[in-house]
């Protein structure tokens, strides 16, 4: 992660690529997209799931090049 990334929820990444959230985790749980970083204790209510925005732009370019 670079130091101009930014964290992002899924909510957010939703909206950019035009999809559901229940959506972006399907493809994080079928494997087809990147997993997201768990930030907090481990407490599911205390915990949050951000995604790194360069990664997303990394899998976006991926699926552009097939």
């Amino acid at each position: 992660m670079t130091s101009h990334s930014k964290m992002m929820k899924a909510k957010d990444i939703a909206e950019w690529l035009g999809v559901s959230e229940s959506a972006i985790y399907k493809w994080v749980s079928d494997g087809e997209f990147p997993r997201p970083y768990k930030l907090g204790n481990g407490d599911a209510r205390r915990s949050a799931s951000r995604w790194d925005r360069d990664e997303i732009k990394q899998w976006l370019e991926e699926r552009r090049d097939t």
